[in-house]
């Protein structure tokens, strides 16, 4: 536990500098937050590599520097995610037909599903930081850690029915649900905060309670992965907390759902 919440500290030590100088240019559009979200897509798509067994050179460099140029890359929408997406399946299914004897095509495709899994979350997160003022954007880690630390919290009190044991034997009915409470109410509480009328509240309201389900499927579809492949953590980069990957699992997903929802024609302010 102690080591857990040091991490957690030199993580958040971490975060809100990038967070303060998000905005903050280098050159050619690239900011601070673009290059930090592009290390850690990198970081994830290693541990994606090693999950599902391409860890070879010639498969994982193509995804990295795909996955780079995307997020620094990303500026109004994710228009340009498609071809070169698109160009990268092209490329891994080359390198599977010339090597096939040693390349299985299902850990290829598994290796490309991951890789635009990570890529597309992490671009949404940017695109969601810099659209509606940026109004969103905290509603991500609402989704995100309010929903897991409270499902854990219910769970541990009140917990006696177990939700899906054979992908995460830990989680239970009662801690789903607390979570989905308190995640809906933390949108609720933060729309009052901005100033935002009735409808507003209520229909961020709806919007939590999405969320916290979207979390806890994001969750426990990653955890679904590592049981599959046998794996306990995808890495080892936050100690007591796993990889990328598993920290970042539910934020992930959140931030897909609320990009679509930044795609909507909704006026929340």
């Amino acid at each position: 536990m102690l080591t857990r919440i040091i991490t957690a500290v030199v993580a958040l030590c971490v975060l809100i500098p990038v967070l303060i100088f998000a905005n903050v240019e280098f050159f050619a559009g690239i900011t601070v937050l673009k290059l930090a979200l592009a290390v850690v897509g990198c970081i994830a798509i290693v541990e994606a590599a090693g999950c599902v067994g391409a860890k070879k050179p010639i498969l994982v460099i193509p995804p990295i520097l795909a996955g780079a140029f995307l997020l620094l890359t990303t500026s109004a929408s994710l228009s340009h995610y498609a071809p070169v997406m698109s160009l990268l399946l092209f490329l891994l299914l080359f390198i599977g037909v010339i090597g096939h004897k040693a390349y299985k095509i299902d850990t290829l495709l598994m290796f490309f599903a991951f890789t635009f899994y990570v890529v597309a979350g992490f671009g949404a997160l940017l695109l969601v930081f810099s659209r509606e003022g940026g109004f969103y954007f905290p509603l991500v880690f609402f989704g995100a850690w309010i929903t897991d630390t409270f499902a854990y919290f219910t769970g541990v009190f009140f917990g006696k029915h177990k939700l899906i044991p054979e992908v995460s034997p830990k989680k239970t009915v009662e801690g789903a649900i607390g979570g989905t409470v308190f995640c809906t109410l933390s949108f609720v509480i933060y729309s009052i905060v901005r100033g935002c009328d009735t409808k507003s509240v209520i229909l961020l309201g709806a919007i939590g309670l999405v969320a916290a389900v979207v979390s806890q499927l994001g969750d426990l579809s990653a955890s679904l992965i590592k049981r599959h492949y046998g794996i306990k953590d995808y890495g080892k980069l936050f100690p007591g907390h796993g990889g990328v990957l598993d920290r970042f699992d539910s934020i992930i997903s959140v931030s897909v759902l609320l990009y679509l929802v930044t795609e909507l024609p909704l006026e929340v302010l």
